[in-house]
């Protein structure tokens, strides 16, 4: 509150002042006016009374109004203490912020520090792919420009060199396999597409094909697979074939002849007949008019059929091997055991030494030509081709290379 505005107590006492001057003013002029009437007091004590209880209320009205003054100034007090308070944590709070925020922003910093490390080697790495890949497809258009030029000037020389492809693998299928026909087959492949190709220049070439197709056909046709199957056949069939062994009848019990009676009056008969069991028990005797045979132990017949199936399985690796003469020898041993062991009236053992027979009459020697001719004919046509064009496409590329300098002399030149 300012010292220019009044307090309700100074307002109350100059209310009070002026009525009580007012009152003094109007009894002066009722004395002047009735000077002989009598003067009444009643209405002054009400009036005292009133401005005495006014004074009483402004009073306290004062006191209340101080009261309330203090009570904000305690509460601003108390106010001020908390807020102060809330800035002391908000300050301590930012304060722990800002440690935070320097530890972090270091870490950030080797962060970053680290980050532009590795960028710096992922650029020094993406350069070299960048060269290693610029050298590539130099490299490349290299090859597109050379298979370009290989491919516009003579296309026919994919057909020559699948030719020589088929003339080298007939050359293996003869020497490694063995395998005439298929060898033959691919020859007449390759002399096919050396005939597409339509150049007179490969007939030298085709004829030394023939040559070779002509020497493989002079080969044994003999294929000595179906031969080593028809042995293995053979072999599973010896354990059936029968063998010159003796053998012995067996006893045929006559049970009905020998079954005694039942009646009293037949004893003489069942006593013949009990002594005739008991004899023929102990004696037996069979009479043949066939000549005797060599009786043959279970071991002995094991061992013949035995060598009988390793003179066979001799001939079938001799017949892969084309070992001529291990295959005769084989087969020839083969037929003396059938014939000394077996029984050569017997049908199975009659065509089994027929199938013998058949086989040693096959030969089974093959000549094979020591090379083919067509082989390095075709080898050195493809190395003479392949090196024209090389050799024209480094020249256009020196011609190239010449123009270009020509140009920057005529560049600098100007």
């Amino acid at each position: 509150m300012s010292d220019k505005e009044p307090t309700h107590s100074e307002t109350a006492l100059e209310n009070t002042d002026n009525v009580m001057e007012e009152a003094v003013i109007i009894e002066s002029d009722s004395e002047q006016e009735e000077t002989p009437k009598k003067v009444k007091t009643g209405g002054l004590w009400i009036f005292s009374i009133f401005n005495f209880l006014l004074i009483i209320g402004i009073c306290c009205a004062a006191v209340w109004t101080w009261y309330q003054w203090q009570q904000t100034q305690t509460n601003k007090t108390d106010n001020s203490a908390k807020i102060e308070a809330q800035i002391e944590s908000m300050e301590s709070s930012i304060a722990k912020m800002d440690s935070r925020l320097v530890s972090s922003g270091s870490v950030l910093a080797d962060a970053k520090q680290e980050q532009n490390q590795q960028h710096e080697v992922l650029r020094s790495e993406i350069d070299e792919l960048a060269q290693k890949v610029a050298l590539a497809s130099d490299e490349n258009k290299a090859l597109k420009s050379r298979i370009a030029d290989l491919s516009g000037r003579r296309p026919a020389d994919w057909l020559l060199a699948e030719a020589d492809y088929l003339v080298r693998i007939a050359g293996r299928k003869l020497w490694l396999e063995s395998d005439v026909s298929t060898a033959i087959l691919m020859m007449q492949s390759a002399d096919s597409r050396l005939e597409d190709i339509g150049d007179p220049s490969l007939f030298p070439v085709r004829t030394l094909i023939a040559e070779d197709i002509a020497a493989l056909q002079k080969v044994n046709p003999v294929s000595t697979s179906s031969l080593a199957l028809s042995l293995s056949g053979m072999i599973s069939q010896v354990q059936d074939l029968p063998l010159n062994a003796l053998k012995i009848p067996e006893i045929e019990e006559n049970a009905a002849q020998n079954e005694l009676s039942d009646s009293v009056s037949d004893w003489r008969t069942n006593i013949s007949k009990t002594w005739n069991s008991l004899v023929d028990d102990f004696i037996q005797v069979e009479t043949s008019d066939k000549p005797i045979l060599p009786y043959l132990s279970t071991k002995q017949r094991w061992l013949i059929t035995e060598q009988l199936k390793l003179a066979l399985s001799q001939a079938k690796s001799a017949a892969l091997a084309e070992q001529e003469s291990l295959y005769l020898n084989s087969l020839q041993e083969a037929a003396f055991l059938l014939k000394e062991h077996f029984q050569l009236d017997d049908s199975a053992v009659m065509q089994f030494a027929e199938a013998i027979q058949e086989l040693r009459s096959t030969s089974i020697s093959k000549d094979y030509p020591s090379q083919l001719k067509s082989v390095n004919a075709l080898k050195d046509l493809i190395e003479e081709r392949m090196q024209n064009v090389f050799n024209n496409s480094a020249f256009k590329n020196n011609d190239s290379s010449n123009g270009d300098m020509n140009n920057k002399l005529g560049e600098g030149a100007l």
